[in-house]
């Protein structure tokens, strides 16, 4: 069986459903060349709140899940400070591996 992949999406409100649609689509579509069963992208809407984020950790932890895949790690925090506090938070709590697209390569968090 092939190990579960979750995706997570920033959105500012200004994006075409076109264009978040085929985001969505490009996020599977890699998850699955890579080997992964894509299961569900959480959507974080811009407004301060990390409720879709809190959600992704939560069903991480449940599914036993470890993988994550992102447009690129600005989909986490553009703060250099709150991304590293979500990816250590990815690491501890969800033991999770961060893939993002516009970096072409694995973000492994690592203390």
């Amino acid at each position: 069986m092939k190990p579960l992949m979750y995706g997570y999406m920033r959105l500012h409100g200004d994006e075409p459903d076109n264009d978040i649609r085929q985001m969505e689509l490009v996020l599977k579509d890699c998850a699955e060349a890579e080997g992964y069963c894509f299961a569900t992208i959480f959507h974080e809407y811009d407004s301060g709140s990390h409720a879709a984020f809190d959600e992704l950790v939560e069903k991480l932890k449940r599914a036993e899940a470890h993988h994550v895949i992102v447009p690129t790690l600005d989909h986490l925090s553009r703060h250099p400070l709150l991304r590293i506090n979500m990816l250590t938070r990815l690491q501890f709590e969800a033991q999770a591996q961060v893939l993002a697209l516009g970096d072409s390569q694995w973000k492994t968090w690592t203390s």
